[in-house]
């Protein structure tokens, strides 16, 4: 029987914008797009098997706080962006996981498959670009 105990949150529309921090080795060259792009490297769980990680960008900006404050301290970081429709394109939900120093926290969870990672890359924007 088993299962995930996570429901997909219908409080997030699919056009909500996720914002991802970016390590900056997620950071390539494209050569076809004639500039850089988001890694699908950066669309991995954690290692120690913590859901990937997101912020609902309007739930930061309801906080009074921009892109630039979820990247303090974490130099060379960037930020992307996705739209949550995305994920639940490739059979992942989106949760709320309200973590103490980020209460605008999400958890997207689901296989990571080469392709589901490939796709959220590929649909990724910059909305700070690491250095």
């Amino acid at each position: 029987m088993g299962g995930s105990p996570y429901v997909d949150d219908p409080t997030i529309s699919d056009d909500a914008d996720l914002w991802r921090r970016i390590f900056p080795k997620w950071k390539v060259l494209d050569a076809n797009q004639g500039g850089y792009r988001v890694s699908s490297a950066a669309f991995y769980d954690s290692e120690d098997g913590t859901p990937l990680s997101l912020v609902l960008a309007s739930g930061v900006r309801e906080t009074g706080r921009t892109a630039q404050d979820i990247i303090k301290g974490y130099d060379g970081y960037g930020v992307a962006v996705i739209q949550a429709k995305v994920p639940r394109s490739r059979q992942q939900i989106v949760v709320r996981t309200p973590e103490p120093d980020e209460p605008a926290h999400l958890s997207v969870i689901g296989p990571k498959t080469d392709s589901n990672r490939k796709a959220m890359a590929k649909a990724a924007r910059w909305v700070l670009m690491p250095p």
